[in-house]
């Protein structure tokens, strides 16, 4: 019944009134109550009552577990002094000694109890009217948790009761008439006496009558006067015929929670009461018929074959698809394979001198230090003068080797260059087929004066004409 860290769950209360449905919602920055006229005659509402909620239901503003308030003058209500008894039987226990005391059919009532100090308060009310209340909320399978009499949600929902005796009258009615009103009395927070009065056309001088008969039973029982009634409701129906009366002293009962009206801000705060108080006087929620859960589960089974058939084309597509294009890969990696066959069986036993020669052109070149960087830049350091210095070396993929560096003078830079054009290597071979100065500039550095150069150097023959030849820069 609660959230982790004593945080109340959200709840939605609901009251199926006289001409009205009334609504309180949970939203993120609090709750939010909601009135909505019902035009259609007393024996069709329950199909009005069902769009309603069936709109609510798709908008997703019924997804919190639901509280139905019914009517208190729809109840029986006493408080009897049940046997304490435990376990499993205590309830069936009750069950009977309420129906023989109330003196109504077990098979045709509904019971609900509320254990306190003084007995057990038995709430009861008709299978029948309990069924087409609840009709419109079984028929759209919402989460309905507790089924509660507005006025004892009242009672609950009185978060400082007067220590005293005092009790709550509830008016039910619209605009033209009141329809019905419920008494409750107590003391503190446990419930003595709940009397419904059915008003059946009559005024408000019968309704001051039956206040003053339950207040003097009350008296009569107890021996305890009735310090305070609060009321809920419109008054001016009946507020003609008090005086004169003996009454105790009315005034309105108020809630600090939302709404428009005072039947709004008590469902908001019956909300907070069941929500917070788990052994509140519940009539058992409705079991859905074991048809309408068939028929849900068909529904939702082929809702679920459907989506997994269309997921199931889509995955094949998909797979075929991948298949086919696998096949696709696998035959061309299978032409290359069969293509390098053919080429090796083209391959004849007396080529081997072919081999064997082409063997010799790849370890010439792999045993050329032209072609081992390392080895180069030994040749060419050791070929350099001392009055050259070489700040970067750089060699190029086409062969270009590019020396950077500094001199003490552009003889110097001349001397470089002729040293690298006859540098030879094992076996007197020139290492450079070719050397080129780019260029010398002197430049002043800490009054000394150097010269900045970059020569280029081949080393094989390069295929372009003097005039394509380009130096690449690295």
């Amino acid at each position: 019944m609660r959230y982790f860290f004593g945080k109340p769950k959200q709840v939605i209360t609901v009251d199926w009134g006289d001409g009205e449905i009334k609504l309180s919602l949970p939203t993120r920055s609090g709750r939010m109550t909601a009135t909505f006229p019902l035009t259609a005659p007393s024996e069709e509402q329950g199909f009005e009552v069902g769009r309603r909620l069936q709109d609510l239901a798709k908008r997703g503003a019924l997804s919190a577990p639901l509280c139905v308030v019914l009517p208190s003058q729809v109840c029986t209500f006493k408080l009897m002094k049940l046997p304490a008894e435990n376990g499993e039987a205590r309830e069936q226990i009750w069950r009977t000694e309420s129906a023989n005391q109330l003196g109504l059919p077990l098979t045709e009532i509904e019971l609900a109890f509320f254990e306190q100090p003084d007995g057990v308060l038995v709430a009861a009310v008709r299978k029948s009217f309990l069924h087409t209340y609840l009709a419109p909320f079984v028929q759209l399978d919402l989460p309905i948790r507790w089924v509660i009499p507005s006025i004892v949600g009242l009672w609950a929902s009185v978060r400082k009761p007067p220590s005293g005796n005092w009790g709550i009258l509830e008016l039910r009615g619209n605009r033209e008439h009141l329809t019905g009103a419920t008494l409750a009395l107590g003391v503190g927070d446990r419930l003595r006496i709940v009397h419904p009065i059915s008003l059946n056309g009559n005024d408000g001088e019968w309704l001051v009558g039956e206040l003053q008969r339950t207040i003097a039973l009350y008296h009569r029982t107890y021996g305890e006067a009735v310090g305070q009634i609060f009321v809920i409701g419109n008054r001016r129906f009946f507020e003609e015929f008090l005086a004169g009366k003996v009454l105790p002293p009315m005034e309105e009962l108020t809630f600090e929670a939302e709404g428009n009206t005072p039947f709004e801000r008590a469902l908001s705060a019956i909300a907070s009461a069941v929500s917070s108080a788990p052994s509140i006087l519940s009539f058992p929620p409705p079991e859905r018929e074991p048809a309408l859960v068939w028929r849900r589960v068909e529904e939702r089974l082929v809702g679920a074959f459907a989506v997994l058939a269309f997921i199931g084309l889509i995955a094949g597509f998909a797979i075929s698809s991948q298949v086919k294009l696998a096949k696709e890969q696998v035959n061309a990696e299978q032409e290359v394979l069969n293509r390098q066959k053919r080429e090796l069986n083209r391959l004849m036993a007396d080529s081997f001198s072919q081999k064997v020669t082409s063997l010799e052109q790849i370890w010439r070149i792999v045993a050329d230090p032209r072609n081992d960087p390392l080895e180069l830049l030994y040749w060419v350091s050791k070929s350099l003068p001392a009055s050259v210095w070489v700040t970067e070396l750089a060699f190029l993929r086409d062969g270009q080797v590019v020396l950077r560096g500094n001199a003490i003078s552009h003889s110097a830079v001349t001397d470089a260059a002729r040293a690298l054009s006859e540098l030879e290597v094992e076996g007197g071979r020139r290492l450079f087929a070719e050397v080129m100065t780019n260029y010398a500039n002197a430049r002043t550095v800490a009054n000394k004066t150097v010269v900045e150069f970059q020569i280029t150097a081949w080393l094989r023959e390069r295929a372009t004409t003097l005039r394509q030849r380009q130096v690449l820069r690295p």
